[in-house]
């Protein structure tokens, strides 16, 4: 819980008869992270790297393939819920039967989907011709409107020799007179019949030229943003033209309900199945790639990677299950310090979620200190001082339990998320409790019920929490001081402790006593002032002889970061402060007259839950900065690359051994 996982650098050797098999049982339970076999320069000279299978390409295709299916059929799923109904509560089928892991086995599967697929494909064409078709079909009607302005009987559309007819729209701002314009540019060859209809659309022309000037005349019209229009081949008139367009879109638009009817029917049979074999596929693909990272003499393949020790049992069972009781394997630990080593959290249930918090930061380096324990309780702890209203952490708590019942449900980093807001929450409510908070000072005011169980009130003592406050974050930044100081002594660098946080050590009580003496907060014995004096001075030399000039800042640094604990009591007071002022407010709009108590009562619940969201946000914020900045700058370093195991990670489909 305080280390990453140990982890072991395993070179795993087996008969050739049994690899698919094995590979495919290490693919299920995910517990091997494997690296490729030629990086063990040990083995070179007595393997051959296995090449990749050709079969690859058959399940790239066949995948994607019926991933297109299935993303047709999702679009056509038989569902009455609402989007927002949906989010909460989202369905979720039962996982369909595994496929045969074989790649030509699977491949023979898809074989037999493959007229299903190859309709729902062709539908899916086709719906998208349809569409296509329509939108140029609203192109074609808005032009003929368009052009309606001008004439109702549209231009010929087979080229004359000796007549060229030009129709569209010349953009706004580019309304004149194209006859004299034709004039003034010398071309006589031209007529030009047009009106300007609306600002917005502007000048709709109609140019009739000899082919001799058509040239000069689309120079001309290019020059003024001129956009020729475009008419069907149906209908002389603009009134056949608009009913023929009509009738088009009529029936596309039919034949388009046909088809999704007909889609809905395959997504209800077919969808589940489908969706499955695409995860079949991607899972063979994904065997056949880790394939070519083995290597082989001529019996044994040969597998590297790396694995948690606590898998290791089961990765001899895996061996007398799948392959033959052949698997032979050493395993060697992986070493401080190495970059190589991949890092595996090591948490408990109710830990694993705030995992993403350390990981969001810099996963630890292996054998590094994970600091997720300590993230967890400070986290909520603070955020909770920080938010003080029972009445937003119980907004918060229904949010984060809303998520969880519906879209958080399975695991994932958005359950991870909606598992630290519930607990934020919880806080929230707790410490609003005894702060004496619910939507401000909501209770008193309105119903005159003093805050059961409230010890202090931010606005009223403020003293006490900032004192509090401070308390607390000289003994977080010391607790980042000793964890450091022990990683030190257990890497065998007493003097490096010494140097890095001994002195920290030393001075802070010398500083504290003689703070004590100066303010006149305690009687203190002038040998003991003289000593704290000479300590902090002592302290204060090694710092600079250390650090040189830089020193200085170390000192004034560390100051900082003790003061930036009185955050807290600046986001409780903002809280307090901003609820109480929205419940002032609405008081005062309700007296004014008995008729604006719904526009009080409306003002409150907005002002509240603006102030919710501002303060969830900034405590949530402010609370995780004091861990990444205030905390983490003493001790931890991050870096690590985290354990990215083969896993199959099936979520649409299950293995036959799985099913209850």
């Amino acid at each position: 819980m305080f280390y990453p996982a140990e982890m072991q650098k395993v070179t795993v050797g087996i008969h050739r008869r049994y690899a698919a098999s094995f590979l495919s049982a290490l693919h299920e339970k995910g517990i091997l992270e494997l690296t490729p076999i030629t990086g063990d320069e040990h083995l070179l000279h007595l393997i051959s790297p296995v090449q990749r299978d050709e079969i690859r390409q058959a399940l790239a295709a066949a995948q994607a393939r019926t991933e297109r299916a299935v993303e047709a059929l999702l679009d056509h799923t038989h569902n009455e819920q609402g989007r927002i109904t949906r989010f909460f509560f989202p369905g979720r089928e039962p996982p369909v039967p595994a496929e045969q892991p074989d790649p030509i086995s699977l491949l023979k599967v898809v074989d037999g989907y493959d007229p299903v697929i190859s309709e729902i494909l062709s539908c899916r064409v086709r719906r998208s011709a349809i569409h296509e078709r329509i939108a140029r079909l609203d192109e074609e009607e808005e032009h003929l409107l368009l052009f309606g302005c001008v004439a109702e009987v549209l231009p010929p559309r087979e080229p004359s020799r000796f007549v060229s007819v030009r129709a569209g729209i010349i953009p706004t701002g580019e309304c004149e007179d194209l006859n004299a314009l034709f004039e003034e540019e010398g071309i006589p060859d031209a007529i030009a019949h047009s009106a300007c209809r609306c600002q917005e659309e502007g000048m709709i022309a109609v140019v009739l030229a000899h082919a001799r000037a058509a040239g000069a005349v689309d120079a001309l019209l290019r020059s003024r943003g001129f956009a020729d229009f475009t008419f069907g081949d149906h209908g002389s008139t603009v009134p056949e033209a608009l009913e023929h367009n009509r009738k088009e879109k009529e029936s596309l638009r039919q034949e388009d309900e046909t088809i999704q009817n007909h889609l809905r029917e395959k997504s209800s049979e077919y969808l589940q199945l489908l969706a499955g074999l695409a995860e079949d596929l991607g899972i063979a693909r994904d065997a056949t790639d880790a394939a070519a990272l083995t290597g082989s003499t001529r019996d044994l393949r040969l597998y590297s990677g790396w694995i948690r020790s606590h898998d290791l049992p089961l990765l001899e069972k895996i061996g007398d299950l799948h392959a033959g009781g052949t698997m032979i394997y050493r395993a060697v630990p992986g070493k401080d310090g190495d970059t190589a080593v991949p890092v595996a959290y090591n948490h408990p249930r109710w830990l694993a979620p705030f995992r993403s918090l350390t990981t969001t930061f810099s996963p630890p380096r292996y054998r590094e200190v994970d600091p997720t324990f300590f993230i967890a309780p400070v986290l909520v702890i603070t955020f909770g001082v920080m938010l003080g209203d029972a009445g937003y952490g119980l907004l918060l708590a229904l949010v984060a339990a809303s998520l969880l019942a519906g879209p958080a449900r399975y695991p994932g980093s958005t359950r991870d998320f909606s598992f630290i807001l519930f607990a934020c929450g919880i806080s929230g409510i707790l410490f609003g409790i005894l702060q004496g908070g619910f939507f401000g000072d909501l209770l008193p005011r309105f119903f005159g019920i003093a805050p059961p169980f409230a010890v202090i009130d931010p606005l009223m003592d403020p003293i006490t929490i900032l004192t509090a406050a401070l308390i607390f974050g000289i003994a977080h930044l010391n607790l980042g001081l000793g964890i450091a100081a022990y990683s030190h002594l257990r890497a065998g660098k007493p003097r490096m402790m010494l140097k890095e946080q001994g002195v920290w050590f030393l001075i802070q009580p010398c500083a504290a006593i003689l703070l004590f003496a100066f303010f006149g907060w305690a009687e203190i014995p002038l040998t003991l002032l003289f000593a704290s004096g000479a300590g902090a001075a002592a302290a204060a030399a090694m710092i600079l002889t250390f650090e040189g000039p830089l020193g200085f800042f170390s000192i004034t640094g560390f100051l900082g970061d003790w003061l930036s604990y009185t955050r807290i009591l600046a986001l409780a007071l903002a809280t307090a402060g901003i609820a109480m002022t929205v419940n002032i407010l609405s008081e005062m709009i309700g007296s004014v007259h008995p008729y604006l108590a719904i526009v009080a009562v409306l003002f409150a619940v907005g002002g509240h839950l603006a102030n919710f969201l501002l303060q969830a946000l900034g405590g949530f914020i402010h609370a995780l900065r004091l861990q990444y900045v205030e905390f983490f700058g003493h001790f931890y370093e991050g870096g690590g690359r985290l354990f990215q195991p083969f896993a199959a990670n099936r979520k649409k489909t299950i293995l036959p051994e799985d099913e209850p």
